[in-house]
């Protein structure tokens, strides 16, 4: 049996480009992890050789080697991403889920093998997660892929982020072969609610709009009230 440490998902980048979304929902005290990749037949390579291509058992962990083995195989010591496969048409789109521990998600292999460097601690019902600004390792080694974005959920309360954009629970960072940047994010799983420009959550916001709205009522009254006493 012939073993070699493989790259997770992305070996195909070599033959041919495609893009990726790796979705992060934190909730339920656990990290649910999907990666979605997108891929289109051509002239040389076709459905079959694309089906072909993506394994059918990743470990989770980088700390567990990807044995090559005809046929693809698991072992019964290691744990797996869950495959899907999607049939697009012209071509496919291959998804590898998992659902980690919340203490364990640092040494998930699709932190360890994409980023040169990056910290994780899970204390005091706080993650935090901080990866170096280089982007992406796969971006240098595969020269065909395109993008990566990353999208984190949570309901959590987020005390720190550096997202390139935010749409309500949803933290998404996009990273194409230009992109030197971090990954940066600090969320507390003992509160609800976000933390968007001061605000800490509904509520906060909530008390702020009833303050604003009582005294723009005092307002109205004291112009009223001045009013009348200049027409005395």
């Amino acid at each position: 049996m012939k073993k070699k440490i493989l790259i997770l998902i992305l070996l195909i980048f070599m033959i041919s480009g495609c893009s990726v979304e790796v979705n992060v929902d934190i909730s339920d005290n656990k990290i649910k992890e999907s990666n979605d990749i997108t891929i289109y037949q051509n002239a040389i390579y076709t459905k079959d050789i694309l089906r072909t291509s993506f394994r059918n058992y990743i470990p989770i962990y980088a700390s567990d080697l990807i044995v090559d083995t005809v046929p693809d195989q698991p072992f019964s010591d290691v744990l797996y991403y869950n495959k899907n496969t999607t049939d697009l048409g012209n071509g496919y789109r291959f998804n590898y889920s998992y659902d980690f521990d919340i203490d364990k998600y640092g040494s998930a292999r699709t932190i360890k093998e994409g980023f040169r460097d990056y910290s994780y601690s899970y204390r005091n019902d706080i993650i935090s997660l901080l990866t170096d600004n280089e982007g992406l390792i796969y971006f240098d080694e595969y020269p065909l892929l395109e993008e990566v974005t990353i999208n984190i959920k949570t309901d959590y309360l987020v005390e720190e982020n550096n997202a390139d954009k935010v749409n309500g629970n949803t933290y998404t960072w996009v990273f194409n072969k230009e992109s030197k940047k971090s990954i940066k994010i600090v969320v507390d799983t003992s509160k609800s609610g976000a933390r968007v420009l001061g605000i800490v959550d509904t509520s906060t916001v909530i008390t702020l709009g009833v303050v604003i709205l009582i005294i723009l009522i005092i307002l109205v009254l004291l112009l009223i009230r001045n009013r009348k006493n200049n027409k005395i």
